[in-house]
């Protein structure tokens, strides 16, 4: 596709970058996306696929954009020739390859659709996982998961143990550092390891069988480069925006949510499932015991 192919009249413009989204984000704008729109994806072809098999419809085109010489290759309309329609950038990466037209995407006042979930599904799902009925699992979440360092919480997690509290940990495979945290949760702070399964990618299809949700943004504050990995060309580290998308499907689902306080929920904020946490590792712990 060609710059040109991307001034024609549309009602809202999506624009979504590889380096700093992930199925939470495809999944929000499959759902939101309406006939008249279109979706502007910088990233792989199979990548951008993925609108399709979460739900988006055939009838809205999707646009793509891969790197030329490792640089994504400038797409959008230039000042003076934006269509006459909106363009929502889901993420600062998305914005600035959008141009200064584009609008950062809102957090919508619905929560996501709660999943629909058969009789008995939660009780397997759990014995998929090893989660004993005893222990309480929190999926540690993020958007996308090469940018989660578990350090933070897993302290936490490992004061909350020293209280008595049973808590398993629920991650991405991509998650940075995992092997490593899992030997620090064994034998350090002596807890249950980490489970580890890809459906933590898609909250939907985990949540309801888990006991909560954690949505930190540790890897920006504590390990920002290592975390950023070969996705760094979206690091800036004044605009590294951690995704609310995970927190709100844990309401969605009707199970608590610990929010670093810099993460914005929007209207949701306020919601009774939101418990706001900061930098202090003593009370997270507290939060979760």
């Amino acid at each position: 596709m060609h710059a040109e192919n991307l001034q024609s009249p549309v009602a809202v413009r999506h624009v979504v970058c590889f380096e700093e989204a992930g199925e939470c984000t495809l999944e929000r704008i499959a759902r939101e996306a309406r006939a008249g729109d279109e979706v502007v994806v910088f990233g792989p072809e199979a990548w951008s696929e993925g609108l399709r098999t979460l739900g988006l419809s055939r009838e809205i085109p999707i646009t793509r954009f891969g790197r030329v010489h490792n640089e994504w290759r400038p797409a959008l309309p230039s000042p003076g020739q934006e269509h006459a329609g909106r363009t929502l950038a889901y993420g600062s990466q998305a914005k600035r390859l959008a141009g200064r037209a584009a609008t950062l995407a809102p957090i919508r006042e619905e929560l996501p659709p709660k999943p629909h979930w058969p009789e008995g599904r939660r009780a397997r799902i759990r014995r998929e996982l090893g989660i004993a009925a005893h222990e309480r699992a929190l999926l540690v979440a993020g958007e996308p998961s090469e940018w989660i360092d578990l350090s933070f919480t897993t302290r936490a997690v490992g004061m909350a143990a020293v209280g008595g509290a049973p808590i398993r940990l629920v991650v991405s495979p991509r998650v940075s550092r995992a092997a490593e945290i899992d030997v620090f949760l064994t034998k350090a702070a002596a807890t249950a390891p980490l489970v580890v399964d890809a459906r933590a990618d898609r909250p939907w299809e985990i949540l309801p069988a888990l006991d909560g949700a954690i949505v930190d943004r540790d890897g920006a504050q504590a390990r920002p480069l290592e975390c950023a990995g070969w996705r760094s060309g979206a690091w800036q580290e004044q605009e590294w925006r951690v995704s609310p998308q995970p927190a709100l499907w844990a309401l969605s689902c009707g199970v608590p949510a610990f929010v670093h306080e810099s993460i914005d929920l929007g209207a949701r904020a306020g919601h009774p499932l939101v418990k706001r946490f900061d930098r202090s590792v003593a009370g997270l712990a507290r939060l979760l015991a």
